[in-house]
């Protein structure tokens, strides 16, 4: 009876769910007569929420060949109060858009995320004779258009106003612009236009429009229907009470921010309670010290007890989600041709095939003299690489032939960041599992030349071994270009900014970067993955199924965690990781060592949630647990505080000064699920790896650092993910699964004791409904307006 109540009840969520996605699909709206027809789309389709930086497809289909199109920033009502263009009475209005566009609009528009002009402004694109279509990929701006005088307003000319019947133009007895004299400088003015673009004045993305109609003419309109309001980039719990008692510490890499958001939204935005987690965001070495300290109840890590400098506080680590480090490609390349023949510069989103040591070699090499041996002469014409991948191959750079037909860079001309990489500073799973890989499979090209001069210091000739952190490529007191390693993801995006949007004279032809992320991430920005070698040679792209394959094929180490690095089967993408949820195995204590029941409820509901409806919340690019591994998920967490308050107490004494590595005292659990220790040394592949490669240790926070990242935390907005304005209306349904079913599993754990069987085939019904959904959501196609 309880299923077919389920099965019911996942139903009316089906219909909801069904109901609300139509709800937010842009309704088509009719062009002129006298324009061609035309179906217009964007990606993402929902505009209302969008953060200032995010990567925007806009797709004009079924227009005429020759046509083309261009982008401009407007508000979002384009004022209406120009006088006609003429020099002689009588003077009359001029209310046409394309006349309002070009005299309001199209000035420099600043955007704040890149601090430079915005990349969508004045941006121009022509038909593709292969696909009939006209594309732009761009970015959110967010910022202000520059004040400048416009002519033909009366409030913002600089014509003078007449005065007398004889007065002849340029003084006109519309204008309604005086000069303003500063009493103290003297200093002549006057008012000129301005519009700002952010959360709070939504704006209009302008498409001009030329095209041959149907008697042959050539016609230019505008379509107004895109208005966006841009957030400021950054993560955020939403629709919840804010941070409570209760609250737990939760420290994590970026990477796992809109995940964690949506699993916080999922238990507390239908009730209005208080935020489950404080999502702290920190390197995960800094984030597993604070965990072991006890400064954070939880902690998102990638390779378990890998870059932990201690691992004192016995803990379990619960898998919740399958990621992957990757090297994307960003940029464009001339591979497709306009309806006049020529070559067309398009987005780059296929797939480039890279060997072992060619990877080694473009992180190793440096990026100077690129016609010589920077990045190991691995882009040169003719090199393997190109010539595996046509796409590099078309990128030219008018320089003669056989010298550099690669022009895969971002601002050579006496820049040195040919080929530029990039990736974001400090330890992390990302560097760990890539570098694993190279000294395991390419350990003749992972070695540093030898240039002399100290541009490697002691590493010269010598191989970075397995590094945490982006920052050991580029040892020496030079800048060599390697990987230009930024702090946080913003950083890194800022840097691509111009591959990304095909920004200047070195896009002209083709350009490229490279960024060193994790699969989420760059899935997330539309970021292209290269494709790795397998155990068998083949080369193998990051997808769900490759992940899931490499995850269920990995070595599991002494920590009980996937080893990264360790994927050899046939058809497995190689640079896999699984992401675990750190969480203790004693009971959460408060300062006098007492319990704190309270809280510990709070963190079983949080970890059931994530490992298991949860998974249906993760953001594309990050793949669901594989069976095996949601089976030792639901097993850990019934772990966790199983302990005693006293060993809490000690562990929590023994962190401040822990043992030195290889020293007994570190507290261990059995963890029979995978057959190794939990809590206690690492594994082969868990020696603190900063300690290797010479970075100085992480400071543990403090009381202070933590209750600062808290408040910073706390005014950080979040956008909407995938699905969210469906998720949103849905909110009280939502809230009747979670409330009906959560509690009563949480309870049996909580106790113990096994959860029934009828209860976890409905929570693995009601899971897979909603990852369904959910799949459903992330498919919708964007809006049309025909």
């Amino acid at each position: 009876m309880f299923l077919v109540r389920a099965r019911r009840a996942g139903i009316v969520l089906i219909c909801g769910i069904l109901a609300v996605a139509g709800v937010s699909v842009p309704a088509a709206q009719a062009q002129a007569p006298a324009n061609p027809p035309y179906k217009l789309k964007t990606e993402p389709a929902d505009l209302s929420a969008v953060q200032n930086g995010d990567p925007l497809r806009i797709t004009l289909s079924g227009l005429p060949k020759g046509a083309k199109a261009k982008l401009v920033v407007c508000p979002k009502d384009v004022p209406d109060n120009l006088m006609k263009k003429v020099y002689v009475p009588p003077w009359s209005k001029d209310s046409t858009l394309l006349t309002r566009v070009q005299a309001y609009c199209q000035d420099e528009f600043g955007d704040e995320f890149t601090g430079k002009a915005a990349g969508m402004q004045s941006m121009e694109r022509v038909r593709s004779s292969t696909t009939g279509d006209i594309v732009f990929d761009t970015t959110i701006p967010r910022g202000t258009l520059r004040p400048h005088a416009v002519a033909w307003d009366p409030l913002y000319t600089t014509y003078e106003k007449a005065v007398n019947p004889g007065d002849k133009f340029p003084k006109v007895p519309w204008a309604d612009n005086p000069v303003v004299v500063d009493p103290v400088t003297g200093a002549k003015s006057r008012r000129q236009f301005s519009f700002t673009c952010d959360e709070n004045n939504p704006c209009t993305v302008t498409i001009q429009i030329t095209a041959q109609d149907a008697a042959g003419k050539t016609v230019t309109w505008v379509d107004e229907s895109l208005k966006f309001t841009p957030y400021l980039p950054g993560i955020g719990v939403k629709g919840c009470k804010g941070i409570g008692r209760n609250t737990l510490n939760a420290s994590m890499p970026e990477r796992l921010g809109r995940t964690a958001v949506a699993w916080n939204q999922a238990l507390c935005a239908p009730t209005r309670s208080d935020q489950p987690t404080n999502i702290v965001s920190e390197t995960e070495d800094v984030g597993l010290t604070a965990f072991d300290k006890g400064a954070s109840d939880l902690m998102i890590t990638g390779s378990g007890n890998a870059l932990a400098a201690q691992s004192v506080r016995s803990r379990e680590y619960v898998p919740v989600g399958i990621n992957a480090a990757v090297i994307a490609a960003v940029g464009w390349s001339p591979t497709d041709v306009n309806d006049g023949g020529s070559p067309l510069n398009s987005k780059f989103t296929g797939t480039l095939s890279f060997a072992y040591d060619e990877v080694a070699n473009m992180f190793t090499k440096g990026g100077q003299v690129p016609d010589a041996d920077g990045r190991g002469g691995i882009f040169k014409n003719g090199s393997p690489l190109v010539t595996r991948n046509p796409a590099l191959a078309a990128i030219k750079d008018g320089q003669p032939a056989g010298v550099i037909a690669v022009n895969a860079r971002s601002g050579y001309g006496g820049n040195t960041d040919f080929f530029g990489a990039t990736g974001e500073s400090g330890p992390g799973t990302v560097p760990f599992t890539l570098s694993r890989a190279l000294v395991r499979s390419a350990p003749e090209a992972w070695v540093f030349p030898k240039k002399g001069e100290g541009y490697f210091g002691d590493l010269e000739g010598k191989s970075p071994g397995v590094i945490a952190d982006l920052s050991a490529l580029d040892p020496g007191k030079f800048r060599i270009n390697n990987v230009d390693a930024k702090t946080g993801q913003l950083s890194v995006r800022k840097t691509v900014d111009n591959a990304v949007v095909g920004r200047g004279a070195d896009c002209a032809g083709g350009c490229m970067n490279w960024v060193i992320t994790d699969l989420a991430t760059a899935t997330v920005n539309r970021w292209t993955p290269v494709a790795l070698p397998d155990g068998k040679g083949n080369f193998v792209a990051p997808t769900e199924q490759s992940l899931r394959l490499a995850a269920d094929a990995m070595k599991i180490g002494p920590d009980g965690t996937a080893e990264t690095g360790t994927v050899s089967q046939d058809g497995a993408y190689p640079l896999t990781f699984v992401e675990y949820l750190a969480v203790p195995v004693n009971p959460l204590i408060d300062a006098n060592c007492q319990p704190m029941k309270e809280k510990q409820e709070q963190l079983k509901s949080f970890a059931n949630l994530a490992a298991g409806f949860g998974q249906s919340l993760l953001p594309p690019g990050m793949v669901r647990l594989s069976p095996g591994l949601a089976a030792t998920a639901g097993r850990r967490v019934a772990k966790i505080g199983t302990g005693t308050a006293e060993k809490a107490c000690q562990e929590k004494e023994a962190a401040k000064n822990p043992p030195p590595p290889g020293a007994t005292g570190a507290t261990q659990a059995a963890n029979s699920s995978l057959g190794g220790p939990s809590g206690g040394p690492g594994s082969s592949a868990g020696t603190p790896v900063a300690a290797a490669t010479g970075p100085a240790p992480a400071v543990a926070p403090s009381p202070e650092s933590v209750a600062a990242a808290k408040n910073l935390a706390e005014s950080i907005d979040i956008p909407k993910f995938a699905g969210a304005g469906a998720l949103g209306a849905l909110i009280p349904l939502v809230a009747l699964v979670i409330l009906a079913t959560l509690p009563s599993a949480t309870a049996y754990l909580a106790a113990g004791r096994p959860v029934p069987s009828w209860l976890t085939r409905a929570l693995a019904g009601i899971g897979a409904a909603f990852a369904m959904l959910f799949a459903l959501l992330r498919r919708k196609p964007s809006g049309d307006v025909a």
